[in-house]
């Protein structure tokens, strides 16, 4: 059976377009599946002429995941155009966040392979009343223990949240068929991919990696100039700064990506990428590195960003298990 650490290799390998010999596809596809990377694992070996060089059955399957989330996206993107319809009806440009980005730009003989989750637009908090209005009129309604809107018919949740101002690097209006959005620069995607999952998820010290999120980071850097020596100037502290660093140097290893060399030049941004890849590659050997990563981040960030006293000590345990048993699709 092969290893976590060469199924990831072989994972990583397709995704740059070279699936390597003799690999393990079972292994491979359950960590595609668990990282929801295989309609991008099919879409970079078709692109690089290289599916055919899998065994049948494995080319089927991917192809077959590929396809459902193809109809899927096809369906989140004509949801996506009837709420910036909607909202532009009154006079609100949505500012999109996340999947919705590839959704909307993408030719409309094209559809993104990307697995996306739900559908995240921001409004000024000033017409938030208003946007949510519009969205009710088309039928979404609030989704009990969730911060999103939805519909039965829909393939995905809607997410409306408040824009937030960011002078340094202010968003772009794009206008597509009629309609308007607010796109946020590259620099603002970077920012906003690297703080939520590294210091807002902590994987930074927990030292988990969401490997599709670097997957993104990598193919937004291929296609747009990204300064990172500016992004690390605007982060708020050191510690910031390191996780941005050991960000980088997760994808420079697994995707190739050109980094500023200094971001290895320090000894912590070194010790947390080797404890990051360590314990992705090690999963059974390395979980006393990342149990000692969740409980220490856990306990900080419950006891303070939730309220211990606040919330009471049965909801802080029950936090506490989540955080620590709940792997998600890190890795």
């Amino acid at each position: 059976m092969m290893s976590r650490g060469n199924a990831l290799e072989a994972l990583v390998a397709g995704l740059r377009g070279s699936p390597t010999d003799r690999a393990d596809w079972q292994a491979v596809i359950a960590l595609a599946n668990h990282t929801l990377l295989t309609p991008d694992l099919f879409s970079s070996l078709a692109r690089a002429g290289q599916i055919h060089q899998l065994p049948q059955d494995v080319r089927e399957y991917l192809r077959f995941v590929h396809d459902c989330n193809r109809e899927r996206n096809l369906r989140l993107r004509s949801q996506l155009r009837e709420a910036v319809a909607a909202l532009n009806g009154s006079d609100i440009v949505p500012l999109l966040l996340k999947g919705a980005i590839p959704l909307f730009l993408s030719p409309a003989g094209r559809i993104p392979s990307r697995m996306t989750s739900d559908l995240d637009l921001a409004v000024n908090p000033r017409q938030e009343t208003v946007a949510r209005a519009c969205l009710e009129e088309l039928g979404y309604v609030d989704v009990a223990g969730a911060r999103g809107m939805a519909r039965q018919q829909d393939a995905g949740m809607l997410e409306l949240r408040s824009s937030r101002a960011n002078g340094c690097h202010p968003p772009k209006l794009v206008q597509r068929g009629g309609l308007r959005v607010k796109i946020p620069t590259a620099q603002s995607r970077a920012m906003h991919w690297m703080v939520h999952d590294l210091l807002k998820e902590g994987d930074y010290w927990r030292g988990r990696i969401d490997l599709r999120h670097l997957h993104d980071l990598a193919r937004l850097a291929e296609s747009d100039d990204v300064d990172w020596t500016s992004l690390q100037q605007s982060m708020s502290d050191g510690t910031a700064r390191n996780a941005l660093d050991t960000q980088l140097l997760a994808m420079h290893h697994f995707f190739g990506t050109r980094i500023p060399a200094k971001c290895a030049q320090r000894r912590m941004v070194r010790i947390q990428h080797w404890r990051r890849i360590f314990t992705a590659t090690h999963p059974v050997v390395g979980a006393p590195l990342r149990l000692a990563g969740n409980l220490m981040w856990g306990t900080w960030r419950f006891s303070r960003g939730y309220g211990l006293v606040r919330r009471g000590p049965s909801d802080f345990l029950r936090r506490i298990a989540r955080t620590l048993f709940n792997p998600r699709t890190k890795i």
